[in-house]
């Protein structure tokens, strides 16, 4: 196990951080569906129950009294990121979990609750063996943490409201604001290298893929800047869409995909922005679409459109399977709040429905339900995006954490 380190006092005060959304599961009764045992506090899905459906527990952590009060998750990399709010005079927490095998790594003290996940940048090899970076900030400030120990290595004070999670390359970091521009600093500085202005304000995280940046934004349109300077003439391009860009675009392979509350879902060439297809949601699609191989040449898009009831505002959620070469419909699936994780045959999606939350077990050619596993107790399902080509020992892995701490790492039997 990595070093488990903890923060001196004067520590607490750095103003890290403020409120962020993760995949909320309410808790309901405990059920005898949930195999939650009678003598027990802490939540836990049965191993039998887990059998039942090819399934098996591959790590169990109980939480403790630090790690109460969690409010988001994160995968990122090798880690699962879990963040706590402050509470009646104690600082909040930012652990580090190994997802491998559910080992602490260490706590940063937050003194308020974190607003965006937080974003791992890795040095390439033959960089000097530099330690990676977590960027984290709270209203105009960027904190970069050591990923091995979580030692803050610098903190700066930019000059304008960050509106998105902060990424980063070698030598820069880049943000959105609610101004609506994009910009990129050099890393341990406050002051921009250049902004590129967007008609509206950028709530979508940039999206870093080689020496480009894509960006999104509630102007309707996707753009495509240079790491290094922003406009390019002849590099950056842009992609019109008919209304509000909100979520996180993706670049997967050759492609970048990003819905728009247009009603659609837009895949282009990553290379010159030529438009591959579009498709209809039927629904705003404001959540960022999640990208998954099945197998080889069978990629599909998973995108969900939120359509807005009148009567007591209630939301209308369906989860569309589009194939990624062609833009075409596989299925669709109703009340689907997020997609969790790809396994073998599998995709397991999150049910929408606070009061008795499941985890559904979709086939991923047709979209039949297989299964459901209830998951009382745990609150917070985060997506894994380990698919047939990215991290195959993290396909069909799934992380449940609870508002204690209590983490249950499951995944599909070997």
């Amino acid at each position: 196990m990595g070093r488990l380190q903890y923060f001196p006092f004067s520590v607490w005060f750095l103003g890290i951080l403020a409120l962020a959304a993760g995949c909320q599961v309410h808790s309901s009764a405990i059920s005898e569906r949930a195999s939650v045992k009678a003598n027990e506090l802490l939540p836990k899905i049965s191993d039998e129950l887990l059998q039942k459906h090819g399934l098996e527990t591959v790590w169990y952590t109980e939480g403790h009294e630090i790690d109460r009060g969690v409010h988001l998750t994160e995968l990122e990399g090798d880690s699962l990121f879990v963040a706590t709010r402050p509470r009646s005079g104690k600082t909040g927490q930012l652990k580090r979990v190994l997802r491998a095998n559910g080992d602490p790594q260490w706590y940063l003290p937050l003194s308020k609750r974190l607003a965006k996940a937080p974003v791992i940048y890795e040095y390439p090899r033959g960089t000097g063996g530099r330690p990676g970076e977590v960027f984290l900030s709270q209203l105009d400030t960027v904190y970069c943490v050591d990923l091995r120990y979580g030692d803050v290595l610098w903190k700066e004070q930019v000059g304008f409201a960050i509106s998105t999670r902060v990424v980063a390359t070698e030598g820069m970091y880049f943000s959105g604001s609610e101004t609506g521009g994009v910009y990129g600093l050099l890393k341990q500085s406050p002051a921009d290298v250049w902004t590129y202005r967007t008609g509206g304000a950028v709530h979508g995280s940039p999206i870093v893929a080689g020496t480009h940046l894509y960006a999104g934004s509630t102007d309707g349109t996707l753009y495509r800047l240079t790491t290094g300077q922003g406009f390019k003439q002849g590099t950056t391009w842009t992609l019109d869409t008919g209304a509000r860009i909100v979520a996180d675009p993706v670049v997967f392979s050759r492609w970048v995909i990003t819905g728009s509350t247009d009603y659609k879902i837009y895949c282009c060439e990553a290379q010159d922005g030529t438009r591959r297809w579009e498709f209809s949601a039927e629904a705003p699609v404001e959540d960022t679409p999640v990208v998954y191989s099945y197998a080889s040449n069978q990629e599909y898009v998973y995108a969900i459109g939120v359509e807005r009831l009148a009567r007591g505002h209630k939301l209308k959620r369906t989860l569309f399977a589009v194939k990624l070469s062609s833009g075409r419909e596989q299925w669709r699936a109703r009340k689907v709040r997020k997609v969790v994780s790809m396994g073998k045959r599998l995709l397991y999606v999150l049910d929408d429905n606070k009061e008795n939350p499941k985890l559904r077990a979709l086939d991923v050619l047709t979209g039949r339900e297989r299964f459901t596993l209830p998951l009382d107790g745990f609150r917070f399902v985060p997506t894994n995006l380990a698919d047939n080509g990215r991290d195959r020992k993290e396909r069909g892995r799934i992380y449940l954490i609870a508002a204690d701490g209590t983490i249950q790492a499951i995944g599909e039997r070997l």
